[in-house]
């Protein structure tokens, strides 16, 4: 088509008026196919001339970026992008011709839940007759595939881990049991002996004792995280479960000047699910809340139902978590506390994925933090991970 339309324009000054007529139709048709083109195209793209002036930008452009582009020969292309580190970029490859000519920006989105939008651009050379006409600019919406990929990493992670899970159980779990009946042992032959021990050596026996409980919490996190565990799903009462935590924590929370709320759909149907993990993922988010508020704050804990969905959310007036942080929180061992394990977290995502649910995390750093979690009233199909029931975990001592 390209060499028809060069032909035609070398014999324009010898057509006649039809003939100016049918070719100049048969250009606009040409035309409009490349408009109709453009605006079809998922990825935005945007044509800047030689002067780094819009000449041609499509539908999808405009909607990632979330601005109106036309042609105009007042502004260079980078000033019609309102988002300013991308413009930054563009303007920057352009006008040094070198470096980096693709970068991905991640920053939060325009939406109602603040969710993280992640944009890829590349800016490429129009090249025409082997010399330099101007600037592509290719802007593509890239959030759904990198939310998937966050998604697939955090199975695999879980996945990898448990491979090394027994090994962790045999190598260090069993000799810290050794070590604590033997130091028990040893005071109660102290008694025995008549031998009375000074305040030194109890300090150095609590110490020990200390770091060996500590040892063993860490090992039985790991283990929760990793191996098959043995759910039983039975009616549970998600308001009471709350309940019960909030009066378990509630003296806790309150000596570090946190107020709680509780907002509970009163005809909350109960869901299947199985307490005892349950619990132990809504106590792993509130723990995390009392953390994120040293020095006091509010504490939100509500439910509802909607759409055959048991919605609970979690929200503190705390720290917050930082935008580069915030698909990172439910890998293992991704900590930002001193002495956290990082896996806490995990366990966390680990129940309720395997209760068929979903849990959302939103967050504005500095000013707080929501947990979402959703649940099935009805639960349907198998589990999403995998689960064994002549599981021994239940050996483990449990977490309360």
């Amino acid at each position: 088509m390209r060499e028809f339309m060069r032909r035609g324009i070398q014999k324009s000054p010898n057509m006649n008026e039809a003939q100016l007529r049918t070719f100049v139709k048969l250009l606009a048709n040409e035309y409009s196919l490349l408009d109709s083109v453009m605006d079809s195209l998922n990825d935005g793209v945007i044509v800047a001339n030689s002067e780094n002036k819009i000449i041609k930008s499509n539908r999808a452009a405009e909607r990632i970026l979330g601005t109106p582009l036309g042609e105009s020969h007042e502004k260079n292309v980078w000033e019609h992008i309102k988002i300013q580190d991308i413009a930054d970029f563009v303007s920057y490859v352009i006008e040094n011709e070198s470096g980096q000519t693709s970068k991905e920006f991640n920053f939060k989105a325009d939406l109602p839940e603040g969710k993280n939008k992640y944009i890829e651009v590349s800016v490429l050379p129009l090249v025409k007759e082997k010399k330099i006409q101007g600037t592509i600019i290719m802007i593509a919406d890239i959030t759904e595939k990198r939310n998937e990929e966050i998604k697939n990493r955090r199975l695999e992670n879980l996945a990898s881990l448990t491979n090394v899970a027994a090994a962790v159980a045999h190598e260090i779990k069993n000799p810290l049991a050794a070590l604590s009946i033997h130091l028990q042992l040893l005071k109660k032959n102290f008694t025995v002996c008549n031998l009375s021990i000074n305040q030194k050596a109890q300090k150095h026996i609590g110490v020990i004792e200390e770091e060996i409980e500590r040892l063993n919490k860490i090992v039985v996190d790991f283990l929760f995280a990793v191996r098959p565990l043995k759910f039983e799903f039975v009616p549970v009462d998600v308001n009471a479960l709350l309940k019960n935590l909030y009066d378990t924590f509630f003296d806790e929370f309150n000596d570090k000047g946190i107020t709680i709320s509780l907002n509970f759909s009163k005809e909350l149907p109960k869901i299947q699910g199985d307490e005892r993990f349950l619990r132990q993922a809504f106590m792993n988010v509130l723990t995390n809340a009392k953390s994120a508020m040293p020095d006091g704050g509010f504490l939100d804990i509500s439910t509802k139902n909607e759409n055959d969905l048991l919605l609970v959310s979690i929200s503190d007036s705390g720290q917050g978590i930082l935008p580069e942080d915030l698909h990172k929180i439910f890998e293992p061992y991704f900590t930002t506390k001193h002495d956290g394990t990082g896996l806490g977290l995990t366990m966390t995502y680990k129940v309720i994925k395997e209760h068929g649910g979903e849990i959302n995390v939103y967050s504005d750093y500095g000013l707080g933090t929501t947990f979402k979690f959703s649940l099935p009233i009805e639960r349907k199909g198998a589990m999403l991970l995998l689960s064994d029931k002549t599981s021994d975990f239940d050996s483990v001592k449990d977490i309360k």
